[in-house]
């Protein structure tokens, strides 16, 4: 409750004093709102399981579609997919759910906090949770490319053969090529997709609504290498490099809290460019799942960018533009090469008037 003597000015942390059994009462309500929202997600999720799992799985259906070769992944007991769904389910509510988690943290801790104090946990806060949806987004995106690349590696030159010259040989059968499954099919009807090459035949099993039940036969090109993978490994292959990226894309926030308490600063930096470019190719070699070049190229020219990011953030956000909210000022005056506040050392008491 309030204290009512010996007020102090409304940015103290004792402004807002609280007892025990209060703290505890707020930090219990916190923990239970923080917990729903994950709970929420991840049923809906874990419900949801087929079209999840579908989403994560579609770069990898186009790299094999693209290459000729089969797009169906194995399941090689019946729990896999039930684990693998769950797994996804627990990862993905978790990210999802986490700027709601830090925001009840930060509505615990903040009544706590000094004026200063806040502005520097509402500066990095958006900022890694920013960093983070940016680095998965990437990934995302990059992801068809990776994998179209890694697939190549092991297709073989297809065997070929010429066109008649005039029209088909007589006799010959003829399997249509498709965009699009049919809108209606009599049973035993063949028909091939080009988006991913397989072919697709209607099967009449007596279903109540008379509709005929589409079965694949998939195909390949030809040559002595078949690339069949395994769900499970696929998506803790994925899992792993999603949390390997955003990990990594945590490097600025790791270089302004350093340079804030006056570890480094961005002199120290840009003369260490070249070390720092070692380190980021040891890190990308570590933490890349795979053992490929180009897995580690993938994740290491993002981590040497996030470093230079990192440079160009403390320079525009000092501890003392932070402290006393001149960030934006700042960073207006650096464009034009008159910066408002210079990178120093804080003794963490700016802005407490």
């Amino acid at each position: 409750m309030p204290l009512d003597q010996d007020p102090t000015p409304d940015d103290s942390p004792l402004s807002g004093f609280m007892s025990l059994g209060g703290h505890l009462d707020e930090l219990r309500g916190r923990l239970i709102k923080a917990i729903i929202v994950p709970l929420v997600i991840g049923c809906a999720l874990f419900a949801g399981g087929n079209y999840v799992r579908g989403f994560l799985v579609q770069p990898l259906m186009e790299a094999l579609a693209a290459q000729g070769q089969p797009t169906n992944l194995q399941v090689l007991s019946p729990t896999e997919t039930l684990m693998v769904d769950l797994k996804v389910a627990i990862w993905a509510s978790l990210t999802l759910s986490l700027p709601w988690v830090l925001f009840q943290l930060w509505k615990f801790v903040s009544p706590g906090l000094y004026a200063h104090e806040r502005r520097y946990a509402r500066f990095l806060v958006p900022l890694s949770v920013s960093l983070v949806v940016i680095g998965l987004t990437g990934l995302y995106l990059a992801l068809p490319y990776m994998l179209a690349l890694l697939i190549s590696f092991g297709v073989e030159e297809p065997r070929t053969i010429a066109p008649p010259p005039s029209a088909l040989v007589e006799g010959a059968p003829r399997i249509p090529v498709l965009d699009a499954d049919p809108a209606s099919a009599k049973p035993g009807e063949v028909w091939m997709l080009k988006q991913d090459s397989q072919l697709y035949v209607a099967i009449d099993t007596g279903r109540e609504d008379g509709r005929m039940e589409v079965r694949t036969i998939a195909t390949r090109t030809t040559g002595n290498l078949t690339q069949q993978y395994r769900l499970e490994e696929f998506i803790d292959f994925l899992l792993f490099f999603a949390a390997a990226i955003a990990l990594a894309f945590q490097m600025p926030v790791a270089v302004l809290l350093l340079g804030w308490v006056g570890i480094i600063d961005t002199r120290m930096l840009r003369g260490y460019r070249k070390h720092a470019f070692f380190v980021c190719t040891i890190i990308a070699a570590v933490i890349t799942p795979t053992v490929d070049m180009f897995s580690m190229l993938f994740l290491l020219v993002p981590l040497y960018l996030l470093y230079e990011l990192g440079i160009i953030l403390l320079t525009i956000a000092p501890p003392q533009a932070v402290s006393e909210g001149g960030v934006f000022r700042n960073a207006l005056g650096t464009m034009i090469g008159r910066p408002k506040y210079k990178p120093r050392r804080t003794d963490g008491n700016e802005g407490d008037e």
